[in-house]
């Protein structure tokens, strides 16, 4: 499809072809994404892929002392499985550049005598210090077990931790209706699941095909196209059951181009990180062993900023919003969820979508500076 044939919006729910065909595509195995182990299972969520690591656990460890600690800076579906698995959640201390301390984790552990530990990397960078390996082998020595979140690093040449269990969810870098998978560093995983949310796959796919078809064929009323793309994600925030991953997602991540999408987003990542002025630095500088997830940049004035961009049809998520759950963090999580700003950068854009956003931006700043008129 031309690009003069698209809607200019840049970000929000990714879309699908209808016209695209599947055909029993093999998904293959977690190596892929340098998660190795004696055993893996796919599934339909993150949630279910870290709720499945923790009943595993329980099921090796009956009457384990039911406390976490998490990094201070999350998403909701890293902290709800622990709360819905009866955990008591402590967090530890991340930086406000989203740099973290393996010392900081570990005093947390003695402190709260925790015994399961999640950590991540985030946005495709090694935010983690050199010590974790050594981290992981002195935690597991003591009787603790520590999981890795590799979501936000699935696409980038970064060696794993020495974790007794990965996971990560996969439909953050592109459109598919579901997936995530657990690994295990020792033994077996047992009572995998079999069968997958058909309904989430027809609600999903709907949702994509209607965005794709509002955008390149100008079908369909926008409303509508994002009330699908909202009831479709009601449908998977709802989900309980414990399923595997859809035919379909599994068919899109075996035929993805893995080179396309790693380049695109390094080029647009590299476009920001020059052209960009004023107060929106990256928090990051992308080398050649990253693939990023977005352009992250911290705003002073955040809601002002994405509102503006949103006026100009640049939609950049808040990566994340604060969790309820969440009562104590520490000053560089408070930083990071009231200013960060996550800018799209993925495979859909190139650089003429990112000169796009460099205009907006700049116009921005020159309105900010010389006027009221954004209030």
């Amino acid at each position: 499809m031309k690009k003069d044939c698209m809607k200019s919006e840049i970000g929000s729910e990714f879309w699908l072809s209808p016209y695209d065909t599947y055909d029993n595509g093999q998904i293959g195995n977690p190596e892929q994404f340098n998660c190795n182990g004696n055993d893996y299972v796919w599934l339909s969520t993150g949630r279910s892929a870290i709720k499945f690591v923790l009943r595993t656990i329980e099921k090796r460890n009956p009457g384990i002392k039911k406390i976490a600690v998490l990094p201070s800076f999350t998403c909701n579906t890293v902290i709800q499985p622990f709360v819905d698995e009866g955990y008591r959640i402590e967090y530890y201390p991340i930086d406000h550049n989203l740099r973290t301390s393996c010392d900081a984790i570990f005093q947390k552990v003695r402190e709260v005598d925790a015994t399961v530990v999640l950590f991540h990397r985030y946005f495709g960078f090694d935010t983690l210090d050199n010590y974790v390996d050594e981290l992981c082998g002195v935690l597991r020595d003591l009787g603790k077990f520590t999981i890795e979140d590799c979501t936000q690093c699935l696409y980038s040449d970064i060696s794993r931790a020495d974790a007794d269990f990965f996971v990560g969810s996969l439909r953050k870098w592109m459109g598919m209706p579901d997936g995530a998978f657990a690994v295990c560093r020792n033994d077996f995983f047992d009572e995998k699941p079999t069968t997958s949310d058909e309904v989430l796959e027809k609600a999903k796919m709907r949702a994509y095909h209607s965005k794709y078809l509002y955008l390149f064929e100008n079908i369909g009323i926008k409303e509508e196209m994002l009330s699908m793309c909202r009831e479709a994600e009601l449908i998977l925030d709802n989900q309980t059951e414990m399923l595997g991953i859809s035919p379909i997602s599994a068919e899109i991540q075996a035929k993805l181009d893995r080179r396309l999408l790693a380049e695109k987003r390094k080029d647009n990542f590299l476009f920001l990180e020059k052209s960009l002025k004023g107060d929106l630095q990256p928090l990051f500088f992308l080398s050649s062993c990253n693939v990023p997830l977005y352009f992250p940049v911290m705003v002073e004035e955040r809601e002002l900023f994405q509102r503006y961009l949103i006026q100009n049809a640049v939609y950049a998520p808040v990566v994340w919003p604060k969790n309820l759950f969440q009562q104590q963090i520490c000053d560089g999580a408070k930083c990071l969820y009231e200013h960060m700003l996550c800018i799209p950068i993925d495979q859909r854009y190139d650089a003429e979508d990112m000169e796009r956003i460099v205009d907006v931006c700049d116009k921005f700043i020159i309105d900010e500076k010389n006027s009221s008129t954004w209030s």
